[in-house]
């Protein structure tokens, strides 16, 4: 197995906390603040973006639109 092509693969669908670029990605995409993101990561216990997405309807933090 390429182990490139592995960790290009799955860095995709991680959020890097201590990225600013990262972050400020998702706070804009998501229409919510860098430190909601954080928060989301450390409450889900998880960096992965469908889990911290997930964790962030559920708690009421953002709408569906």
């Amino acid at each position: 197995m390429n182990r490139s092509k592995f960790f290009e693969k799955t860095d995709k669908d991680l959020i890097s906390v201590f990225a600013d670029d990262e972050l400020n990605y998702w706070a804009l995409k998501w229409g919510v603040s860098k430190e909601t993101i954080k928060s989301a990561v450390k409450a889900s216990g998880c960096n992965s973006v469908s889990k911290v997405y997930t964790y962030l309807i559920n708690a009421n933090k953002l709408r569906l639109s």
